[in-house]
């Protein structure tokens, strides 16, 4: 993709049980914040909890897991797949759940 299409700035962080961060807040990743696609998919609804999926295309970020959650202005975007394009280690693809 190209980078001038990533247009949003985006916050990246790792849940505690993967960061060892005792205090149980997110760890901020090294660099934390990344540019970024952000494109809606259609909504689903399981278990009468509404979800929406999004694609969030980001330089590859070796820190990035599922255990991840990318902040999007007040949004929160749980990360739930991670493809690396290509396996170059240039970009990646995620998917991710917001609750809505």
């Amino acid at each position: 993709m190209n980078a001038s299409r990533r247009g949003n700035r985006v916050s990246l962080s790792n849940a505690p049980q993967t960061s060892g961060d005792a205090d149980g807040f997110f760890a901020d990743c090294d660099p934390f914040e990344v540019w970024a696609s952000i494109e809606p998919v259609a909504p689903i609804s399981a278990d009468s909890i509404r979800v929406q999926g999004h694609f969030v295309t980001i330089p590859y970020h070796p820190q990035v897991t599922i255990d991840t959650r990318v902040l999007y202005g007040t949004r929160e975007l749980f990360v739930k797949g991670v493809q690396n394009v290509n396996e170059k280690n240039r970009e990646m693809r995620l998917y991710c759940e917001e609750a809505v």
